[in-house]
Formats: C-alpha cells, structure tokens, sequence
C-alpha cells in the first residue's frame, strides 16, 4: 500500500507540474488584457467550485485551535501572495523567465524543509537540485523572454512565499486531508483577492469576452483548482523537498505548451535541458525509494 501510494503520488506530480505550466501559457494569453489581480481573483474564485465539491465529505472535520494560524498562513502566503506576484512577474517578464525564476522553488522548499521540518539534505538531492537549476537555465535560454527587474523581483518573492506556504502545508497534511488544506487555504487567499480584483476592475473595466471566460476558466479549476490540491495530496506522502525537485519539469510544460499554443520557437539547447531534467527526475525518484527502503528494513 505505501509503495502504491508513492506512486500514485509521482503521477499526480508529473500531472500538477504539466498543469501549472500551462498557467503559464494561460496566463501569457491574458496579459494583455486583464490586470494581474483581476486574473489572480478570477482564477482563485474558480478553483473553489471543483475544490469544494472534492472536500465536501470533510467539511465537517474539527480544526484545532492552535492550527488555524497555519491555515491563514498557507492563504496569505500561498494561494494569495504567491498566485498573485506570479501574475505580476508573468505580465512583466514573459512566461518562459517567470517559469524560469519560479523554478528555483526547490532551493526554498529543500532549505525550509531542513530548517523547520527537520528534513535531511541528502548529496543526492543536493546533485538533484544543481541538475534542475542548470536544466531550467538552458531550457529558458533556449526559449527566449523579455526580462524586466520588477517582474524578475515578484516572482523572487513569490518562491520564497511558496516555500513556506509548502512547509506549512506538510505539518497540516500530517493532520488533515489535503483537500480540505487546499480549500480552506484557497478560501482565506479570497478574503484579500476579491478586494484586490475589484479595485483592478474598476480602474481597468474590461468586456469579458469567450475566449477570456474560457482562459480564466481553466486557469481556476485546472491551473489553481485541481493543480493545488493534487500539489497538497503529494505533500502528505511526500518529503517536501522531493516534491519540489520535480519543479523543473514545469518550464518543460510551459515551453512545450508555449511551442504549440503560442507558436514559440526553440533552439537544440531546449533539448539538454530536458535531458538535465530528466536525469534529476530520475534520481530523485531512485533516492526516495531507496530510502523508503532503508525505513522499512529497521
């Protein structure tokens, strides 16, 4: 059953990471036309329709007390802070150098992970997180943006936020169902997005067209929605830090996604840096097993 459970977990990686690279692609598509607030109230206010539906068996589940400040911090720091400075680093910079800056998440996950959960830096995981910075660096070379300093900044502070976000998420998942995390987590980002959507509204009225509708659409309940709780579900069997080393493989999303929706071209560098991410995928999957191992043996 674990071993079935860490698999299904490696799955689900692969399948959160494809969706938020998408985010990227998505997002990119909006830019133009709606604020990076307005986009980031829209997408959060989506994701809450297929999010409560899935946790709607543990609604009724007691939170204690002393947990709640956790909660508002995964809220605050997580789903509003977070979403809402990738959107402005996203309009900024384009979407291949915010995914590219949005990578170097492991880094902040694996040393807040240490510092506060206590987990081990192994050396493989530190070879692990050197193959993922250099892959991300090629592929975003390889891919071409414009860069700007303030969208290079939010998205900066955007890891840091997540990192936290995800360590705190680890300490509640070890309590409560992922779902009902994600949910409430993305419920309290509402109290500070809608204020933050409305005002971007009514400096900047735009006409919502279909294609706008269905863009938004998507960004909330498979981007944010869908994306965040498959995220959360993966903390809860898994190390923090192994989660983030997959991180790379969303500017691989983003850059295929980009090539094909956007039209974007890309030169034979894209190719080493996905083979850089493949190899740190595979490491990173071998070490988390054989230390599942090694676990169960004593």
């Amino acid at each position: 059953m674990i071993d079935k459970s860490r698999g299904q977990a490696f799955g689900l990686l692969f399948l959160t990471f494809f969706l938020w690279g998408s985010v990227y692609v998505g997002g990119k598509l909006l830019t133009q036309e709606l604020s990076p607030a307005l986009v980031a109230c829209l997408r959060c206010s989506a994701a809450m329709v297929p999010l409560l539906l899935m946790a709607r068996p543990h609604l009724r589940t007691k939170i204690q007390r002393e947990d709640w400040k956790y909660f508002i911090l995964v809220g605050v720091l997580g789903y509003f802070l977070t979403i809402f400075l990738i959107q402005i680093g996203i309009a900024l910079t384009g979407s291949a150098m915010a995914s590219l800056i949005n990578a170097l998440t492991p880094v902040s996950v694996t040393i807040l992970a240490a510092l506060l959960l206590k987990e081990t830096i192994t050396p493989v995981k530190l070879l692990c997180l050197a193959l993922a910075l250099a892959g991300t660096a090629v592929i975003t070379q390889g891919a071409g943006s414009q860069s700007e300093l303030l969208g290079i900044a939010a998205v900066l502070i955007s890891v840091v936020f997540w990192g936290f976000a995800s360590v705190f998420m680890r300490r509640l998942t070890a309590k409560y169902p992922a779902v009902l995390v994600t949910t409430y987590g993305m419920a309290i980002s509402l109290i500070f997005h809608i204020p933050a959507g409305i005002l971007a509204y009514a400096s900047q009225p735009v006409a919502f067209t279909p294609k706008i509708v269905l863009v938004v659409l998507y960004l909330g309940f498979f981007g944010s929605g869908v994306a965040q709780y498959t995220w959360t579900r993966c903390l809860s069997i898994l190390p923090a830090s192994t989660c983030s080393l997959f991180y790379p493989l969303q500017p691989v999303f983003a850059a295929l996604l980009g090539a094909v929706i956007l039209k974007e071209t890309f030169t034979s560098t894209f190719a080493i840096g996905l083979a850089l991410i493949s190899l740190d995928v595979v490491l990173s999957t071998w070490e988390t097993k054989k230390l599942a191992e090694a676990k169960e043996q004593k």
